[in-house]
């Protein structure tokens, strides 16, 4: 029989963007949110892949669980232990 342990670890971010006081609050359309999705979210989620697959032995897949993926990354980041590592 297999034995298998689990553990979790979430990185959470808060976005957000401050204007002056004389901002109307319909002049900006979140540009600076589609600055993050665009150009930041997918570097980040990029290294995060890249940091997991960079020490051999771990299986790193997507893994969406339920998580509007506009929202959230889920990751599954498996490791065979007594198993060859792989790369």
């Amino acid at each position: 029989m297999i034995h298998r342990e689990e553990r979790g670890f979430s990185i959470q971010l808060h976005l957000a963007a401050e204007f002056s006081e004389d901002y109307d609050g319909e002049e900006d359309g979140y540009a600076w949110f589609e600055r993050f999705e665009s150009v930041l979210k997918p570097r980040l989620v990029k290294a995060v892949f890249d940091a997991l697959r960079s020490d051999p032995g771990w299986k790193v897949i997507s893994a969406p669980r339920g998580v509007d993926p506009s929202v959230g990354v889920e990751i599954s980041v498996e490791r065979a232990v007594g198993s060859p590592p792989r790369g």
